[in-house]
């Protein structure tokens, strides 16, 4: 089961069983897939974020270094428990082992995408470049 709490200034998804089976590594970006038998998620990353590993340790990762996002390779096999999207463009997903992510809006490029397919056709969210309201720039 999968609930969205919509308030004004974010909307938090709870997600079950949502394992993290994929990491793939762009030029400049890296996507995140999930998935159950009745869902799929993908986040796409296309700016810095932060890292916050299950074990305190935090840094800053640049999607534009493919070096830097190796410690993303420990989220393969773990759930994505919650996906928050604030008004303001900033993006937290919390994993099953504690660990927490988070994107910010850049002032250029799109900073991430998230887009659902099954029961989360309608999880889609997108921070444009300068950080608009993200449920209001999907199409």
């Amino acid at each position: 089961m999968t609930t969205l709490d919509a308030f004004p200034d974010r909307h938090v998804w709870t997600l079950e069983q949502h394992r993290v089976t994929h990491l793939t590594v762009e030029l400049g970006a890296c996507r995140l897939l999930t998935w159950t038998l009745e869902a799929s998620a993908e986040v796409r990353l296309g700016a810095w974020f932060t890292l916050r590993q299950a074990d305190g340790e935090e840094r800053v990762v640049d999607p534009d270094e493919p070096e830097q996002l190796a410690p993303l390779l420990t989220l393969v096999g773990r759930f994505l428990e919650t996906l928050t999207i604030q008004r303001r463009g900033d993006l937290v997903l919390t994993f099953s082992d504690g660990t927490i992510l988070t994107a910010g809006p850049h002032r250029v490029r799109d900073a991430w995408q998230i887009q659902g397919g099954g029961a989360l056709e309608g999880l889609a969210y997108r921070c444009e470049a300068g950080g608009r309201v993200p449920w209001d720039s999907i199409e």
